[in-house]
């Protein structure tokens, strides 16, 4: 008997199944590494590290439930009934950026500088996540 051919969707579930196994070894790695160090510094690259290994298994158990039990959906008006609140964020995330930019010509001391490019980076980031909802936005409603 033949062997069922796997689809992509198939292969990409696998593959993001994998990689949540990688993540639980991440989390569970640098909680070890806490537990073991008394560096502020290297507990606090730990902390980051598994906080974002754990966002990242969230997401990927997201697309999985996408791509085998649940549609995603967002409407328009699912949208417009958070919009004025998600505008107000979008203005915090880009102050925030602006003073990540400041600190980065300002800080002259090479970890407070890289730290300050972490920070940054994440708030770009974020912007990047609000813009992607404003093009949804546009793009399912053209008149809002």
């Amino acid at each position: 008997m033949e062997k069922a051919k796997k689809t992509s969707t198939d292969k990409v579930v696998e593959t993001l199944k994998t990689w949540q196994d990688v993540e639980n070894q991440t989390i569970s790695h640098t909680t070890s590494v806490i537990s073991k160090s008394a560096n502020p510094l290297v507990k606090l690259v730990m902390e980051i590290i598994r906080h974002d290994s754990i966002m990242h298994h969230r997401v990927q158990q997201f697309i999985i439930e996408s791509l085998t039990t649940r549609t995603i959906t967002l409407t328009p008006e699912e949208l417009g009934e958070v919009w004025e609140l998600l505008e107000q964020h979008i203005k915090l995330e880009r102050a925030t950026i602006g003073y990540g930019e400041e600190l980065m010509k300002a800080c002259k001391m090479f970890v407070q500088q890289e730290l300050v490019s972490y920070l940054l980076t994440d708030e770009l980031k974020h912007d990047k996540l609000l813009t992607q909802l404003e093009v949804f936005k546009k793009k399912s409603y053209p008149y809002a």
